[in-house]
């Protein structure tokens, strides 16, 4: 986790930097273009601002997507975790289902399955990333498979029982 840590200050620092180094502008906020140089943004610490530009990246992360309350498994980081408590755990887990067969998933359970988990993808679609080109997507899980990673395509999580609400 140390490790993780450093490379993740690491990564964000040489971004930084190169934003500085290239005279980049960067704005943190919730964004509208007003128009197609101009933007409102409600900045993160606090007011609103408006800005013009010539050229304008936009940054905006990723949300992880919760599966619905009536499966039993909210997120709770510790056992049924989102993207971002994957790069948290405490240890290595034994075995790990990834659900949903998407690129951050996708990556997170590779290298779950490199650090030793025995990690299963389900996915309730008939192949992994539908959004990409068929061929690439097989060729992706060809790739995923060498690795040791299984799948259960055409699977919906319906339910599950937490581990932690269990005590075990």
């Amino acid at each position: 986790m140390k490790s993780k840590q450093s490379s993740v200050d690491g990564l964000t620092g040489g971004i930084e930097y190169l934003m500085k180094k290239n005279k980049v502008d960067y704005i943190s906020g919730w964004g509208k273009f007003k128009s197609n140089n101009e933007i409102t943004v409600d900045l993160l610490q606090g007011g609103t601002d408006n800005f013009k530009a010539k050229n304008v990246i936009i940054a905006t992360g990723s949300e992880p997507n919760e599966l619905p309350s009536s499966t039993g498994l909210s997120f709770d980081e510790e056992y049924v975790v989102s993207s971002t408590g994957a790069l948290s755990l405490k240890q290595i887990p034994k075995r790990m289902a990834v659900v949903g067969g998407g690129v951050i998933g996708l990556e997170l359970g590779s290298v779950y399955q490199r650090l030793g988990s025995d990690v299963t993808v389900i996915q309730h679609t008939d192949r992994i990333c539908p959004f990409l080109d068929a061929e690439v997507g097989k060729a992706f899980q060809n790739s995923l498979k060498k690795q040791g990673l299984k799948f259960q395509l055409n699977t919906k999580v319906n339910s599950g029982v937490n581990n932690k609400a269990k005590g075990v």
